[in-house]
Parts: structure tokens; C-alpha cells; sequence
């Protein structure tokens, strides 16, 4: 019999509580881990165990900022939350409203009663109570041209384009249909630099259905873009993600533990003694990475490949996850060889740059200040803080239940940029950018459209 989401939500708590770092560390900002420590401190006072609904209100409260030290702790939620669902079913308007892609792609083809609908008040708020979003929340507009529609129109969704090695734009489901004036600059700053652009088959990455725990889309979501990006890299092309969600996904969540596959070991020349595990998280190729060794007398019951995309390839996962670049990166590495076109116009503004929680955690710091700083007149000031996240995640902030506790996780953040007082605030993160127009009334922008305006004001 399995077990129950029940138990291993509560193992999550014991395991937590147990080891208390977070408790100063994490408390302050994080819904999940203020609700963990309330459940622990009345479990101490009284000796009653959680029940099910605070139980599920618990892991619900996980976000999936990344900023906690444990991932084994992250997947465990995830299960928790995924046991929840298949066991108690999702609400339907949950079931319509976590597809962004499906019910925003159909909006897309009819913007002006899109935006009628979801803009008016009356028919909004009943849009929103149907469908358990907070009443407060603004939707984003509907544009009148989306992304796909673009590039098609552009020519570089076509197939013929995969011919021409360059790179491959995968967008994110917020560029593709709330901001595309995003990606589309993304597009603008790589055919400026004279490399070929493809815009592959693509859908959503898969984190916003893999944060309601609804396991079988969320695979569904990977297996297509998994094969979808494959051919890509057959085809010869360097991988590029706009959002910084999207590379997060599949740099680090489609890999996780992949490296512990039979596959791979076996590839790396590992032996009866010692698994082995890449130093580095961007390796070279096989026959030069340098590798950790560990003991496998002691790990290797303990690492596995048993992660929630085990089920796909390892060896596919890792030559997936080790070939995407955030965008930000790809340019940086062009500006490093001496290839990346420099002359821009001025910009006379005071910018506030906030790296999001899921590109701090690719471990490749913040790309965009350094190419910011080439813009003339352009002054960039990184906001920094490691707990720092605005709270938003997708879909979640929208939600009637957790729209608070997102506005409570995000005011820290929303302090320091007031604080700051800078003519533009700019995000790579478009799901940030929601949160931000919602608290704040600065001018917003993905660091893509400074880069992209000032290289054609030239």
C-alpha cells in the first residue's frame, strides 16, 4: 500500500523541524516554513498531531522559490502536494486556471473580448470568483498579436529555420502571451548580432502545473518539449531561455539526479568503488570533466535517480539540461569573446535590476548588470538579499488563499526597490513583473528591452 500524503507531508515537518535552520532563516519571508513552525510549536505544546486539512495547507504554502537549502525537501513537498491531488482530486477551475497555456492561448485569438472580459469589473470579478482568484488581483492584458503568432508571422518558427544552426528561443508562457514585447526583444538582440534565430515548438515548462501537484501534466508538459528540444540540439542550435523559470526547469529540475543513473555512470567510466558526479554545473565534454568521487559502499543507496522526470532518459535529461543557456548568460559569453555588438545609445535613467529566485539558483549570478553597464548613461544598482523573493510564483499569487501570504513574502523585496526610488525597475522573472505592477508604480521592463532599444536608437 503506499503511503499516505498525509505521512509524507508530515515527514516533511519532522525532518524540518528537526533541523530548525530555517526556522531563522526562513521564517521571516516564507509561507511554507511559517506555517511548518506553527504546526511544530502547537504539536510541542499541545502533543496533537496535525491533521489533514493543516497538513495540505502546509505543503500548499511551498512555492518553489528554491531559496531553502534542502532540494530533497523541495521534491518531498512536491510528492506531498502530487499524493494530495490523486487522492482528492483538483477543483476544476484549478484544473482550468494552472494550464496557462491552454486557456491563455485560446484568449490570444480573440484579444479585444480577452481584455473585455477580463479587464471590465463586473464581468472580471465574476470570472475571478468562479475560478478562486483573489477579487484584488489585476489581470494582465491580453496583446493583440501573441508571440507564436509573431514569429510565425517572422518567419523563424518555420521548420526551414532549424537548418541554420544559431540559437533557439524558448519563451516561457508569459512571453508568449502576456509580454511578448519581451521575447521579441530577445529575437531583435541575437539577429542584431547576426545569429540565426529558431523559435522551436514549445510549450509551457511545466512549473506551474508541477507546483499544484498535478504529476501527469506536468510529465505530459516535459516529455513534449523534451523531444521538441532534442531535435533542436540535433539540429545544431544553442538552447536559450528568456525566463529565467523555464531554465531553472530544465538546467536543474530535469537533471536532478540523473547523474546517479546507471547510464551515466557507466558513461563516466565509474567503478564498483565510486560513483561519480561532475564538479562543475556546466561540464565540458565527457572525456573532460572532472568528476567528485563518492564512495559507493556509502552512497549509493542513498543517490538515486528517482526524481519525478526519472522516467524520461538520463542521459537525455543531462544532454538537455547541460546544452539551455538563460539569455542573459548566452550574451554575456558573446560580449566575452568580443563578439557581441557594444555600440548602444544612452540611456540617462536610474535602473534597479532584481535577479529572481530561480536564476540565483542556476549558480550564474546576474549576467544582465554586467551587460546593463554597457548601455551609456544607463546607471544599474542590483538589488541584493538571498532570502529576497517577490512571492508571486505563477499562478499561486492569484490564488484566492494565497494571495496574502504572497503579498507577505514579497514586501521585503518591494521595500528596498521603493526605498531605492529608481526611474525603472527591471526583472528577467515576467511572473516577477506581475507581482511588482500589482504593489508598485514604477516603471517595469525585462533588462531585453533596455538592451534591445538602446541598440537600435543607435
Amino acid at each position: 500500500m503506499s503511503e499516505s500524503p498525509e505521512n509524507k507531508a508530515r515527514y516533511v515537518l519532522e525532518r524540518c523541524a528537526d533541523c530548525d535552520e530555517c526556522r531563522t532563516m526562513m521564517t521571516d519571508v516564507c509561507p511554507f516554513f511559517q506555517e511548518l513552525y506553527r504546526l511544530f510549536d502547537d504539536m510541542q505544546e499541545t502533543g496533537r498531531s496535525p491533521g489533514s486539512k493543516d497538513l495540505r495547507l502546509m505543503v500548499d504554502r511551498c512555492n518553489f522559490c528554491a531559496l531553502c537549502p534542502c532540494p530533497e525537501i523541495r521534491n518531498r513537498i512536491l510528492d506531498a502536494k502530487s499524493s494530495f491531488i490523486e487522492r482528492d482530486k483538483m477543483s476544476p477551475a484549478l484544473k482550468i486556471i494552472q494550464d496557462v497555456e491552454k486557456w491563455a492561448g485560446k484568449m490570444t485569438r480573440v484579444p479585444s473580448l480577452a481584455n473585455l472580459l477580463l479587464q471590465g469589473r463586473l464581468a472580471s470579478n465574476l470570472l475571478k470568483k468562479s475560478a478562486g482568484l483573489h477579487p484584488d488581483r489585476d489581470i494582465p492584458r491580453i496583446p493583440e498579436q501573441d508571440l507564436d503568432s509573431w514569429t510565425r508571422k517572422k518567419g523563424i518558427a518555420d521548420t526551414s529555420c532549424a537548418d541554420t544552426p544559431g540559437a533557439a528561443l524558448f519563451a516561457g508562457c508569459s512571453a508568449r502571451f502576456f509580454f511578448p514585447e519581451a521575447a521579441r526583444a530577445a529575437v531583435g538582440i541575437l539577429q542584431r548580432n547576426n545569429i540565426s534565430v529558431y523559435y522551436p515548438e514549445q510549450n509551457c515548462c511545466a512549473m506551474p502545473v508541477m507546483l499544484e501537484g498535478d504529476r501527469d501534466l506536468t510529465l505530459k508538459m516535459m516529455q513534449r518539449n523534451l523531444e521538441s528540444l532534442t531535435r533542436t540540439l540535433d539540429a545544431g542550435h544553442d538552447i536559450v531561455c528568456s525566463c529565467p523559470t523555464c531554465g531553472y526547469m530544465f538546467r536543474e529540475l530535469l537533471r536532478e539526479k540523473a547523474y546517479y543513473s546507471r547510464e551515466y555512470q557507466e558513461a563516466a567510466g565509474a567503478n564498483d568503488t565510486y560513483m561519480l558526479v561532475p564538479r562543475d554545473n556546466r561540464p565540458p565534454p565527457m572525456d573532460q570533466r572532472e568528476h567528485k568521487r563518492l564512495l559507493r559502499m556509502i552512497y549509493g543507496s542513498i543517490f538515486k535517480d528517482d526524481g519525478l522526470f526519472s522516467v524520461f532518459p538520463a542521459m537525455q535529461r543531462i544532454r538537455v539540461a547541460e546544452s539551455v543557456y538563460d539569455m542573459g548568460e548566452y550574451l554575456l559569453g558573446l560580449y566575452k569573446k568580443g563578439s557581441l555588438d557594444t555600440d548602444m545609445a544612452a540611456v540617462n535613467k536610474r535602473a534597479a535590476y532584481f535577479p529572481p529566485c530561480h536564476l540565483r539558483k542556476q549558480g550564474i549570478g546576474s549576467p544582465y548588470v554586467q551587460l546593463l553597464k554597457l548601455i551609456p548613461g544607463l546607471e544599474v544598482q542590483e538589488i541584493k538579499g538571498s532570502n529576497l523573493c517577490c512571492g508571486m510564483a505563477g499562478i499561486m499569487g492569484f490564488k484566492q488563499d494565497f494571495h496574502q501570504p504572497s503579498l507577505e513574502m514579497g514586501r521585503p523585496l518591494m521595500q528596498k526597490v521603493q526605498d531605492m526610488q529608481p526611474d525603472i525597475l527591471l526583472c528577467d522573472c515576467l511572473s516577477c513583473r506581475l507581482q511588482f505592477s500589482h504593489n508598485l508604480s514604477i516603471p517595469l521592463a525585462h533588462p531585453l528591452e533596455v538592451l534591445y532599444e538602446a541598440s537600435r536608437k543607435r
